[in-house]
């Protein structure tokens, strides 16, 4: 049996290696960079419809947990759509209390992402409140969205909310017609 070479096997190792992680990051760069070019360019496409799409986000939200109570619900300054969400629910205590936590990237109806980490807790029992609210915000460039959640999901989250978006605009379409259809029987009727 040969005696095994450390040393050898290392510098073997070494050698293979450099030039692999050198590929490996030539290639993360190029790839990070025609990514964030690409969401530019879809940015571009949407933004003009990102004022018609958006939505209010939720930033807080409030229960007093007393029976008949309403629930308080603060949304953020700007609307936007809500890409990836990340919110959670853990329980604490035998399914009865818990934490709220997580984090929600937006892409607001500027074109700006953003995200919003938040904190609280929930209970389940009669007479104890539930809350959450946002700790900490951060406005992200094109690039670092890209680098920190990736291509795919955020292109998947846009797309997501666009065709939800799409559904409710053909609801208010249909909604207008019919207005304008009972408009014009009625100025029919008028003469």
């Amino acid at each position: 049996m040969a005696a095994s070479d450390p040393f050898g096997d290392l510098i073997k190792k070494m050698e293979e290696i450099q030039p692999l992680a050198s590929a490996v990051a030539s290639l993360k760069a190029s790839t990070m960079e025609q990514e964030t070019e690409t969401l530019t360019s879809i940015l571009a496409k949407i933004k003009p419809l990102l004022a018609v799409v958006a939505h209010p986000i939720k930033n807080n939200y409030y229960t007093s947990g007393q029976q008949f109570s309403k629930e308080h619900v603060e949304y953020h300054a700007q609307k936007g759509l809500l890409l990836i969400d990340r919110f959670e629910s853990e329980c604490t205590d035998r399914d009865t209390r818990g934490d709220y936590l997580g984090w929600q990237l937006i892409l607001f109806a500027d074109g700006s992402f953003g995200t919003q980490e938040r904190a609280g807790d929930w209970s389940r029992w009669q007479g104890e409140s539930s809350g959450w609210h946002i700790t900490e915000e951060e406005t992200l460039s094109t690039e670092e969205a890209v680098r920190r959640y990736g291509l795919k999901d955020i292109v998947g989250g846009i797309a997501s909310e666009l065709s939800e978006a799409s559904e409710k605009l053909k609801g208010h379409k249909k909604s207008y017609e019919e207005r304008l259809a009972t408009i014009g029987m009625i100025k029919e009727v008028m003469g």
